[in-house]
């Protein structure tokens, strides 16, 4: 152990000398294999763009004998890269824990892995014709290592080997207790088989070609997971796993690429881990999945709004400079929003090209017409859309060389994924503060919750008495203009606030980082924490600005503006809202403005 310990520290250091985080340095691969120049994936140094496929060709005997004849279309209609899992992890358990279930034939016939120890050779072997098939068709592979989700036993799977029997819950959407599941990242039993799983595809020989994997150009890349997730306060968990996998790789086949399969990001804090991961020296190049029927919190209703999302994505893998390959997208026959199939298809290929995605790989190329989101070759009902995915490979191919649109290249925008925004009509008497004079007879101006005159957040939403944000974004109140001069030493604002955490934050966030603006101008921020009822939390700004406090005393208009910056150490939202029932507010208002002289 001490010597594989030794091994694999050495190999971590050759990596880390031969490619920084950002590709500078790395040493060329041999020729004919796939490599990365920047924000490019390229072949013997040309760039090389392309569509790609998920291929059903692994698992149930159909599919597996059918296998020559699904590459072999995939190919016609120009598909350059495919995209299999090399996984399936089964055991006389099975994943619920009582009889094997007859819907899970196709797995236990031809998984990877039979228990902790067990090994299927047959599985292997025909990954082997896979990537010999492949490679008489002139596609390109790129191997998928495990799975998050349990329909292939995966790391729920894992863990139960681990002895850490709650991972798989029936009661938890897709069967994921997400908290719990989380330990396959840190579990050294879990790791341990997941490194052997590893080690023994990388450091293969083909039984069909005679050829090392490691020596085989058909290979892409090596993915390390399926979609692999990572609960808000969490991340760091997961990334360290990448670091380590990755690097374990590298270290027995520096050639390959690596990606992490990390699925994506959702908001502009989530988006802060995704690059982490991502920015990793063993890490060569970005990948998202995108379904816009089911994927909710990304909101891609339409083909423009489609657009915005890869841009994001684009952007934000072009600030690491290294490229980004779409792994996942699908849409089904129906199509979503009014849009059918094949103009989904074709917005997806098109925004992927506009954007300078390097590859787009849809889901799921199949012989079976009866597979849910399965794109078919043996009938005539998917032909508009073969004529799509030809009509998308010519584009990668004919942009091959084409640089990232420099629209993408500002490091200081596209920061924040998607905002929804409100604003009330110009002068709406919802939006007026009730104005009233203190006993020292400074201008107090005193607002409900919900009379924002305006809005922006990731998320948004409110009712009497309270609206609240999530993620980055702001909320504004307007403190209307005045006649006459008055004199202004001191603008105070008191907010009744609190942190929105997201959704699976689990109490791991407690508190929020807000910024106060008025009329544009910094204010400064506040760490605002969770209140404990019946006690409330409010913070207060004292501006001794002159340019503020000028602007008071001339009547001008003020724009008070409760940020969560793109940048904010916490960027956990807010809430701002009446006061909690038993708290004694003395007859002050959840948002106050008081002009002092």
């Amino acid at each position: 152990m001490l010597l594989a310990a030794l091994a694999l520290a050495a190999g971590a250091v050759i990596v880390f000398v031969a490619c920084d985080s950002r590709g500078k340095g790395r040493v060329a691969p041999p020729a004919g294999f796939v490599g990365t120049s920047g924000a490019r994936i390229t072949i013997d140094g040309r760039p090389f763009r392309f569509v790609g496929a998920n291929v059903a060709v692994v698992y149930g005997d159909d599919e597996r004998a059918r296998m020559p004849a699904t590459l072999a279309e995939a190919s016609r209609d120009g598909v350059r890269i495919i995209r299999v899992w090399a996984f399936g992890e089964v055991d006389d358990e099975t994943l619920t824990g009582g009889a094997r279930p007859k819907d899970k034939d196709w797995l236990y016939a031809n998984p990877f892995r039979r228990g902790p120890d067990g090994w299927n050779e047959a599985a292997f072997v025909h990954l082997d014709r896979i990537l010999a098939e492949a490679a008489r068709h002139n596609l390109r592979v790129q191997i998928c290592l495990t799975n998050w989700w349990p329909d292939t036993g995966g790391v729920t799977t894992y863990l139960r080997w681990a002895g850490i029997t709650d991972a798989y819950d029936e009661s938890q959407p897709y069967n994921v207790n997400v908290e719990r599941a989380m330990l396959f990242y840190t579990n050294e039993r879990a790791r341990k088989m997941y490194r052997d799983h590893v080690e023994r595809i990388v450091t293969r020989r083909n039984t069909v070609t005679g050829v090392l994997y490691r020596d085989d150009p058909t290979i892409m890349a090596y993915e390390l997971m399926n979609e692999a997730q990572s609960p808000t306060g969490r991340w760091t968990e997961r990334r360290a796993w990448v670091a380590e996998m990755s690097a374990l790789i590298k270290s027995l086949d520096p050639h390959h690429l690596v990606t992490p399969g990390t699925w994506g990001y959702r908001n502009a804090w989530e988006r802060r881990a995704w690059l982490e991961e991502h920015r990793l020296p063993t890490i060569d190049y970005c990948d998202v999945h995108v379904y816009p029927r089911d994927d909710h919190d990304s909101y891609v209703t339409s083909p423009e709004v489609l657009q915005e999302f890869v841009d994001n994505r684009a952007a934000a893998a072009f600030s690491l400079d290294k490229p980004l390959v779409f792994g996942e997208f699908g849409m089904t026959p129906e199509g979503f929003q009014g849009q059918g199939q094949v103009e989904w298809f074709r917005a997806y290929f098109e925004a992927a090209t506009r954007a300078g995605a390097a590859g787009a790989m849809f889901w799921i190329w199949t012989h079976d017409a009866g597979r849910f989101y399965g794109l078919t070759y043996t009938t005539a009902r998917d032909a508009g859309v073969r004529a799509e995915i030809t009509r998308g490979a010519q584009l990668f191919d004919d942009t091959a060389g084409a640089a990232p649109p420099a629209r993408l290249l500002d490091a200081g925008q596209h920061l924040v994924p998607r905002q929804f925004v409100f604003e009330r009509e110009a002068g709406s008497d919802a939006a007026r503060p009730v104005v009233s004079s203190t006993k020292n007879g400074n201008l107090l101006y005193r607002f409900a919750p919900e009379s924002a005159a305006r809005g922006r957040f990731e998320k948004l939403g409110g009712g009497a008495g309270y609206v609240w944000g999530e993620g980055v974004g702001f909320f504004e109140y307007d403190v209307p203009a005045r006649a006459g001069w008055r004199w202004t030493k001191e603008i105070v604002v008191r907010a009744h606030l609190q942190p929105t955490p997201p959704f699976d934050a689990r109490g791991r966030v407690q508190a929020t980082r807000v910024t106060l603006f008025i009329n544009g101008e910094d204010c400064g921020s506040r760490l605002v924490p969770i209140e404990q009822s019946p006690a409330a939390s409010i913070q207060e700004w004292r501006i001794n600005s002159l340019p503020l406090r000028l602007q008071a005393a001339r009547g001008k208009p003020l724009s008070i503006r409760f940020t969560i910056k793109v940048d904010a150490d916490l960027p956990s939202g807010i809430t701002i809202a009446n006061f909690p029932e038993g708290f004694d507010a003395r007859g002050s208002a959840p948002i106050e403005v008081e002009v002092r002289d």
